[in-house]
């Protein structure tokens, strides 16, 4: 398009005012209504040349630019409309709607569709539709329009209608199948996807769609199906790349899941949910120094990111790098200082460092906004027994076994107190009720074993020693018992 600069005078024969150009904008508008875009655009670049300052003229060029598939010239000619109507400059107020048929009607809601007028679009497709109700492709678009505005329900409802006059619509049953998706009936919405795939098996989008939807129904092996017939399709989709690693990662394939979010990543470099993903697969296959690694990276393209700073703070926690989970976990709290989950592994963090003080002060904190927290209940009670505070701290197990009977930390730890308190009939009370859980439990029958040592039942504590040592022999001691 040409750019005129504004002369300070015009000859008398060329129209300067905005009533002067009315009639090149109504000539424009007819020959849009008969499909003829490029007489359009010359009429409306006839216009901006003369006055350049008419937004809806713009506008339309935009409009006349994609018909013509000129896309990035639309794009700019729709920014210069928006700047233009944002600073109150005046349109061209033109009806020429009256007699119009139902495809200028269509047209018309193209127009608003494109222009992110999503109510003005479905007004104007209803028109068209009460002129001519076999319009498939507008009961499509009505059916996008309408998605745009969240209102799903009457969306399937003009994907069906479309797909009643035709059938063979592919476009319509994947829409439909997105919209069923938002009202969470992902059977309804993979039948859709099925049927899209019957008409036209290459639609990889829809493959990866129907991944999405079998995900949510928790069919991992099928959705992962799903995405590798999308992959053998479109084999640099990162997106589908990324949903497998997903996917995978749910069936604890942490090694594959790690490989398909690499692939992702090779076509991404900077995708932050692939870095992050992989950092969590990583950290489960106990490689905790390369997840700090991705996190690292990831963090490096944005340091603000709230779950990559806290998944750092318990990957450093695990390598024993107290001292940098702290900052990091002040990193993390410095972005959302309530969180209770990061404010309890500080706790956590302050207590490897023996501040068992300051990690009971910061559990107190966290307990007077979250007092059912059993997580930050039993690490109180942990720095509670640290300092020798056992009644204190079976008391805090107490509250912990009163919210979940079976926790087992809470059994375990108030087991391991109040054998401190030489109260041994009583600890193992606390470790039989355990062991009713975990029969398997080695380290808490090495503990039983003690305490009915000490209590002089020796032919007992051997039996359960005994039993403690051939567990710990066929399952290499995997116990998840507190390490005090």
């Amino acid at each position: 398009m040409v750019s005129v600069s504004n002369k300070e005078t015009q000859p008398a024969d060329i129209p300067t005012s905005t009533e002067d150009v009315r009639p090149l904008f109504e000539q424009g508008l007819q020959k849009m209504s008969v499909d003829d875009y490029p007489a359009a655009l010359l009429l409306f670049e006839q216009i901006l040349d003369i006055k350049s300052d008419i937004p809806n003229v713009w506008e339309k060029t935009s409009l006349v630019l994609q018909k013509l598939g000129r896309y990035d010239e639309a794009i700019a000619t729709n920014t210069k409309a928006m700047e233009l109507y944002q600073t109150g400059a005046k349109a061209l107020a033109v009806d020429i709607s009256q007699g119009w048929t139902a495809l200028q009607w269509a047209t018309a809601g193209d127009s608003s569709f494109f222009h992110q007028r999503y109510d003005e679009a479905i007004a104007a497709y209803n028109t068209a539709l009460r002129l001519q109700a076999d319009l498939p492709d507008v009961l499509y678009n009505k059916g996008v329009a309408l998605v745009n505005l969240g209102h799903y329900a009457q969306a399937i409802a003009a994907y069906d209608a479309a797909l009643k006059l035709q059938p063979d619509l592919h476009k319509a049953f994947n829409n439909k199948g997105l919209a069923l998706v938002k009202l969470e009936a992902y059977e309804q919405a993979i039948a859709a996807y099925d049927a899209a795939l019957s008409l036209k098996p290459d639609l990889h989008q829809t493959l990866n769609n129907k991944g999405l939807a079998l995900v949510k129904l928790k069919r991992y092996e099928a959705a992962i199906a799903a995405y590798d017939a999308a992959l053998s399709l479109k084999p640099d989709k990162y997106s589908t790349l990324y949903n497998k690693g997903l996917a995978l990662a749910k069936l604890n394939c942490y090694q594959d899941a790690i490989a398909a979010y690499d692939a992702a990543l090779s076509l991404k470099p900077n995708l932050q949910d692939a870095l992050y993903h992989k950092g969590i697969s990583l950290a489960a296959l106990g490689r905790h120094q390369d997840a700090t690694l991705v996190y690292d990276d990831s963090l490096a393209i944005n340091p603000g990111l709230y779950d990559e700073l806290y998944c750092k703070s318990e990957a450093l926690y695990e390598l024993g790098r107290y001292q940098d989970a702290l900052a990091a976990c002040d990193a993390t709290l410095a972005l959302h200082p309530n969180e209770h989950k990061a404010r309890c592994l500080k706790g956590q963090v302050l207590h490897k460092l023996g501040r068992y003080q300051a990690a009971i002060a910061l559990y107190d904190t966290l307990l007077a906004t979250h007092p059912d927290n059993p997580t930050a209940l039993c690490s109180k009670g942990h720095s509670l027994f640290k300092l020798g505070r056992f009644n204190q701290a079976i008391a805090v197990y107490d509250t912990v076994l009163n919210l979940e009977p079976s926790n087992r930390d809470a059994l375990y730890s108030k087991g391991v107190a109040l054998a401190n308190l030489g109260r041994y009939e009583s600890a193992i009370t606390a470790y039989d009720t355990l062991l009713t859980h975990q029969p398997n439990d080695s380290k808490t029958l090495h503990r039983k074993s003690t305490a009915l040592q000490a209590l002089d039942r020796h032919s007992e504590a051997k039996a359960v020693q005994n039993a403690s040592v051939s567990i710990n022999l066929a399952f290499k001691n995997e116990s998840s018992a507190p390490d005090f």
